[in-house]
């Protein structure tokens, strides 16, 4: 049944019959439907949460750029503000949106700045995905703030059903980023 829906949601439109066809049947048979392989580069993307907290937002919203045309999102990002933890915030323009990635105050009192920096930007990804209602894709993230952070782009359906599975612990099953976005 979870081979199905995820079938249903999309996650392998992407890939040729054969490859589609492999995919459906290991998922039947018991393995974890998010193949790196397979989804990298157009559903899977890396994030490493250090690299996004020290300056590397724009960077990494251009490498998702081309999946988000995709999807009816032309990305525009620029730079903001980038000062130093004690000094500043880091800020950037997401399409015309304000996007505060963490404030200065944040890094002295030991929030998880890495987090931040990974689900902040994508909140307003989001947005700008429900705006365009192309596609009911919208990004998710599988171990958000951490060196091995990834970024899905996903029918927030195939999350749904991978949690409604009961299959995989919690951390294994991709969530909606989600953050303070501006209006």
């Amino acid at each position: 049944m979870l081979a199905e829906a995820l079938d249903r949601f999309g996650l392998w439109d992407h890939l040729p019959v054969e490859q589609r066809r492999a995919a459906f049947a290991d998922v039947a048979t018991g393995c974890y439907p998010l193949d790196f392989d397979l989804l990298y580069e157009q559903v899977e993307f890396c994030a490493d949460g250090e690299n996004l907290s020290e300056g590397g937002v724009e960077r990494f919203l251009a490498s998702l750029a081309p999946a988000l045309v995709r999807h009816g999102v032309s990305l525009q990002v620029e730079p903001v503000e980038f000062s130093a933890p004690d000094v500043g915030d880091y800020v950037v323009s997401i399409n015309g949106l304000r996007c505060v990635v963490w404030r200065g105050v944040e890094c002295q009192d030991g929030s998880d700045t890495w987090t931040m920096a990974t689900t902040r930007p994508l909140a307003v990804v989001n947005q700008l995905l429900e705006d365009a209602a192309a596609s009911p894709v919208r990004a998710h993230t599988l171990y958000a703030g951490g060196n091995d952070g990834l970024v899905l782009l996903l029918n927030p359906g195939i999350a749904e059903a991978m949690r409604a599975s009961g299959l995989f612990p919690d951390h294994e099953v991709p969530a909606l980023a989600k953050g303070d976005v501006p209006s």
